[in-house]
């Protein structure tokens, strides 16, 4: 029987192993994990926008978590939003799980700010800035931790969405890539649509030249770059790929910042090519900031990237249709979650049922009534200048 891509999904790179690999999973049983995590890299101004200040990036990964099994944050007030109140991309991934029912489990790469939830704990601890040029302890059992738990998820599952949450984790993937050789200039995305390139650029070559590395200079021993210049999340996820890889298929889910991981694995252990796609988003694929197509070509040609169509253009709620205007793209798993939905669903869950997940969600924890409309509140937001007009938009509204 010939397997057909359903119009939820799209795919950039080789299109057979994807097909194959999709095809292995429709409707399956799969697990859906999250590897939580913090830098110090995060608190560097400017670096990242995944918080209202640099000092709350450091709970962000907690609060993502919390609110996945939880439906609420606990670790702070509020939902984690980014300046200007756009919520955190959780919200898709949690519309993706309950529609799909698929299970999930929260690990502690190495949090300073420690979900108050139960985790599955690897040895880590949080990270320091990459400037330091020794930013992440204990890499080697994280490694080795994260194979063994990624093992034992393929006995029992049909695939496994390897996912992360770690603000600041671009500019530390773009560290890994540059001290790896994997690229030689700055392909990684930002949560916001005026990405701060060169800031991620030099902070990662002082993070090398620190450490006392070139770039390029360690293109055969991947776990020594996440050392210097990584991030808590990277060994962690690494080994649960090549760990789970041997067995079952797995989804990469996230964005540019799970390239590193991607090119680490397959540096460590060239065989797992074949069983992995990247899962992510449709607004990652189109960031005119980044290129997750040409990071793929220097990663492997052999990991095909599989994408939602999401479009929150038409949704009432401006804090959702901010993704349209480059915002957030992705993050916590959410496109691979949603690939994985339908997936898990043989293509009977679409986009359509997401996002109108995604609005129940929403509504839920901005604590507003269940009429499609966007009240006033200091969530709303407004498009970056010069931003292109999204249909069905009015730049004309009230707001705050």
């Amino acid at each position: 029987m010939t397997f057909e891509l359903p119009p939820s999904l799209g795919v950039r790179g080789d299109r057979g192993i994807a097909e194959d690999v999709l095809s292995r999973i429709w409707g399956r049983r799969g697990v859906f994990t999250c590897t939580v995590a913090n830098t110090l890299t995060s608190t560097i101004p400017g670096i990242s926008e995944a918080g209202d200040t640099p000092e709350l990036t450091l709970f962000t990964p907690a609060a993502d978590a919390e609110f996945l099994v939880l439906g609420k944050v606990v670790c702070m007030r509020g939902l984690p939003i980014n300046p200007g109140g756009i919520p955190t991309p959780a919200t898709l991934t949690k519309a993706s799980l309950e529609l799909s029912g698929m299970p999930m489990l929260i690990v502690n790469g190495g949090c300073k700010v420690v979900p108050n939830i139960p985790c599955i704990e690897v040895g880590g601890t949080y990270g320091e800035k990459i400037t330091s040029g020794r930013s992440v302890s204990n890499v080697g059992r994280s490694f080795e931790y994260g194979r063994i738990l990624g093992e034992q998820l393929a006995r029992t599952h049909d695939y496994i969405v390897v996912s992360e949450s770690c603000a600041g984790g671009t500019t530390t993937a773009l560290a890994v890539l540059l001290a790896m050789g994997t690229v030689r200039e700055n392909l990684v995305s930002s949560s916001s649509p005026k990405n701060p390139k060169q800031l991620k650029y030099d902070t990662a070559v002082e993070g090398i030249g620190r450490a006392g590395y070139d770039i390029g200079g360690l293109a055969d021993d991947p776990l020594k770059a996440i050392e210097i210049v990584g991030d808590p999340m990277m060994p962690v996820d690494v080994g649960m790929i090549i760990g789970a890889a041997k067995r079952v298929p797995v989804i990469v889910g996230g964005g540019t910042q799970m390239a590193a991981v991607m090119a680490a694995a397959v540096k460590l252990d060239p065989s797992i090519q074949g069983n992995i796609v990247q899962g992510t988003t449709r607004w990652l694929i189109s960031d005119p900031n980044s290129s997750m197509e040409r990071l793929m070509e220097h990663i492997s040609d052999r990991i095909p990237i599989v994408y939602i169509n999401m479009d929150y253009s038409l949704s009432p709620y401006e804090g959702l249709q901010a993704y349209e205007w480059g915002y957030i793209k992705e993050g916590v798993g959410c496109g691979g979650a949603s690939v994985a939905a339908v997936a898990a669903s043989a293509g009977r869950l679409g986009c359509g049922e997401i996002l109108d997940e995604v609005h129940r969600l929403y509504r839920g924890v901005m604590g507003w009534d269940r009429a499609l409309r966007s009240p006033r509140s200091r969530y709303r937001t407004a498009p970056p200048e010069g931003a292109p007009p999204r249909p069905g938009i009015s730049r004309n509204r009230n707001r705050l």
